[in-house]
């Protein structure tokens, strides 16, 4: 839970100190009409890899890449699907990401070790989305870019590659096996400075920032970017908690025990990873959130994995690989419908979603290989 509130000032500090509007500055200055889309993808890749959020990232550089999508006459339905793609990346692989820290936590299993296998095991399903989107890129070139939010940007933040600073933490810490809460820690200090020194803000303000929330002067500006701080990480850690206690109530009235019996039983038929699939999608039909679905699929098959000689690495990649992005192919689960009101556009836009059912289908291709 520390780790959550941490990663909520986080999504504060960054938006204050204009880290986020800097990737987007410069991404947009290099966007060239044929290859919107695939900046669109790599930019969404990168900033929910260093930022860790899918919501976040959606509601930042997700809103302005609709934009303009729509001012250049790119099909918004497509684009939405390129964004979410990309932001379902973060959400699975980062490790400022509370999803991963989750598995790894219920698992009790490394973070940096199940970062690299999430990496390895994604990068078929990653390698597909940037052939599909290069095509689609091609077909779908982006006729104009409005110079409006760069000069939105350019007015309101002060843009250096010394804003960069805190996302590079962010990405090369876990390179370095730097413990995730001294990584936060350290990305959130250098967000702080850059704030103070080079974007001008009061100390008074900061403070408000990394509790409440970042709320930009600017009209233009607020839609986009106001968020993060420690009080919006409240209600996923108030999640995290209730649904530990479910798994409390179930041992304690002696269901968990039965429900294990029959995910043993599924597991005989079908297989290990199917029986995950199955226990994600039905947790995510009920309560509509990943959480649940990570903390029910460990306490339902750890046993069952351990039976038949699979270590806990292998139950945290199938969790990876499943529970993550297959709440988001649930109609009503808040993982698929915050984003598509966020971006403007329907369930028309999850077909082009790759990513999120790439991850599973390639990765129950590859178990049964090994099988």
């Amino acid at each position: 839970m520390a780790i959550l509130l941490l990663i909520g000032v986080l999504t504060g500090s960054w938006r204050s100190s204009g880290t986020i509007v800097t990737f987007v500055y410069y991404g947009i200055r290099l966007i060239r009409p044929h290859l919107f889309l695939i900046v669109v993808f790599l930019l969404t890749c990168l900033m929910s890899y260093a930022l860790g959020t899918s919501f976040g990232v959606a509601g930042t550089a997700g809103v302005i890449f609709m934009t303009l999508a729509r001012s250049g006459n790119v099909d918004p339905t497509i684009a939405a699907g390129v964004v979410l793609s990309g932001i379902y990346f973060g959400d699975r692989t980062s490790p400022a990401s509370s999803t991963a820290f989750t598995v790894a936590s219920v698992t009790g299993t490394d973070l940096y070790e199940n970062i690299r296998g999430m990496l390895r095991s994604g990068l078929v399903a990653w390698l597909i989305c940037l052939a599909a989107y290069a095509f689609l890129s091609w077909r779908n070139p982006l006729a104009a870019v409005d110079p409006a939010a760069i000069e939105a940007f350019e007015t309101n933040f002060v843009i250096s590659g010394w804003n960069l600073i805190p996302a590079a933490v962010i990405l090369i810490f876990p390179l370095l096996h730097i413990p995730i809460l001294i990584t936060l820690i350290t990305s959130i200090a250098a967000a702080s400075v850059i704030t103070l020194t080079l974007q001008h803000t009061s100390v008074q303000t900061l403070l408000r920032t990394l509790i409440f929330g970042y709320s930009s002067p600017d009209p233009q500006l607020s839609a986009i970017i106001d968020g993060g701080g420690m009080i919006s990480m409240l209600g996923t850690v108030v999640i995290v908690g209730i649904a530990c206690s479910y798994t409390g109530i179930m041992n304690g009235t002696g269901m968990i025990e039965h429900l294990r019996s029959v995910a043993g039983r599924l597991a005989d038929r079908l297989g290990l990873f199917p029986c995950v699939i199955l226990i994600s999608f039905v947790c995510a039909c009920i309560f509509c959130n990943q959480v649940v679905a990570i903390i029910m699929s460990n306490e339902l098959m750890h046993s069952i994995y351990e039976e038949r000689g699979k270590t806990s690495f292998d139950l945290a990649m199938d969790i990876e690989n499943s529970s993550i992005t297959i709440p988001a192919l649930v109609p009503w689960c808040i993982l698929i419908s915050v984003p598509l009101a966020i971006l403007g556009v329907t369930h028309a836009s999850v077909p082009y979603a790759i990513y999120i059912y790439a991850i599973p289908l390639v990765h129950l291709i590859a178990r049964k290989i090994e099988r």
